[in-house]
């Protein structure tokens, strides 16, 4: 399917509307007595790279970005919020000197939170990040300041 839009033509095009910020999600969902969120996680991509300064200096990094599709309830779409809401959670992955996953005891937190919420964490059962996909779960969002703005961050994965 081709897209009608030209980037070439785009740079010259004249807007009249006026980019506005949304206003924050608000870190407790009333319809949910542990304020927590309904989401569905959607495709998954990897993330790479090396480490350029530090201690592990020089070193691989590996992320999974978690892009999670949360149902905003009508109580809080009444601040001008939509009734779905994309927040993307990224889990940094802890990793071997030799450069592959370290499932040692107590490594990969963000990873063992998504297999446990998603029931994906058992013994002797395989596991691709790419089964997440399509999950349910329940989600508890934080507010950080970043360059003096709110952003919504994923702080708790849970079962839905």
């Amino acid at each position: 399917m081709t897209s009608a839009f030209d980037p070439s033509i785009f740079l010259d095009t004249q807007q009249n509307e006026v980019n506005e910020r949304r206003p924050p999600l608000p870190t407790e969902n009333p319809d949910d007595p542990n304020g927590c969120y309904t989401a569905v996680i959607e495709e998954i991509k990897a993330d790479s790279g090396t480490i350029g300064k530090g201690e592990r200096l020089g070193q691989l990094w590996v992320s999974m970005i978690i892009p999670l599709r949360l149902q905003v309830p009508a109580a809080v779409q009444a601040l001008g919020l939509p009734p779905e809401l994309t927040l993307t959670d990224r889990a940094f992955l802890d990793l071997t000197p030799q450069g592959s996953i370290d499932n040692s005891k107590g490594k990969n937190r963000t990873q063992r939170a998504y297999r446990d919420a998603c029931n994906l964490n058992k013994p002797g059962e395989p596991f691709a990040w790419r089964q997440l996909q399509g999950h349910v779960v329940k989600v508890r969002v934080v507010h950080e300041l970043y360059n003096e703005q709110i952003q919504e961050r994923i702080a708790t994965i849970l079962p839905a």
